[in-house]
C-alpha cells in the first residue's frame, strides 16, 4: 500500500510541474516577474503547446529556483533564459503558495525578445489587457493589483 501511495504522490508532484521536468538542483520555489517596460505595459509569455502545466496559457516570465539560490536572484536568471532580457529596480510584491512575485523594469537597452522553448509567444499589453487573457492560475490577482496603482 505505502509503494502505491508513494507512486500517487510522485504522480501529483510531476502534473504540477512543467515539461520538461525541473532540472537537477531545482526547488518546489518559484519566482516570476512582472516586467514594465517604457510604455508601462507588461510582458506576458504564452506557454508552449508541449508543456505539461497549463500548455498555451498566458504567463508571467519567471520559474523555478536553484538550490542555494535567492527568489531574486532565480527570477533575474529566468527573465534572461525565457527572453533575453536583463531587468533592474527588482522588487517583491507578494507570495502565492510556493511562488514570490516581483516587478522590474527592463534595462532600456534591450528591445528584442528571444523566447526559448518553454514559450511560443510574447506580448507586451496593459495590465487590464493581461487580465483578460486565459492566464495561469494565481497570477491574475498579483496583475490586477498593479492595474490599481
Amino acid at each position: 500500500m505505502k509503494s502505491l501511495m508513494e507512486q500517487w504522490r510522485k504522480h501529483l508532484k510531476e502534473e504540477q510541474q512543467s515539461y520538461p521536468q525541473g532540472e537537477k538542483g531545482d526547488t518546489d520555489e518559484v519566482a516570476k516577474v512582472i516586467i514594465f517596460n517604457e510604455d508601462e505595459k507588461i510582458l506576458i509569455l504564452k506557454r508552449a503547446s508541449h508543456m505539461k502545466w497549463n500548455p498555451n496559457k498566458w504567463d508571467l516570465p519567471g520559474g523555478m529556483l536553484k538550490k542555494k539560490e535567492s527568489a531574486k536572484q532565480a527570477a533575474k536568471r529566468e527573465v534572461k533564459e525565457e527572453t533575453d532580457l536583463s531587468i533592474k529596480n527588482i522588487v517583491e510584491t507578494g507570495n502565492v503558495n510556493q511562488i514570490t512575485i516581483f516587478k522590474a523594469d527592463t534595462e532600456s537597452k534591450d528591445k528584442e525578445i528571444k523566447l526559448d522553448d518553454e514559450n511560443q509567444e510574447y506580448e507586451w499589453v496593459t495590465p487590464k489587457n493581461a487580465l483578460k487573457r486565459d492566464f495561469v492560475p494565481f497570477l491574475k490577482d498579483f496583475i490586477g493589483e498593479h492595474e490599481k496603482e
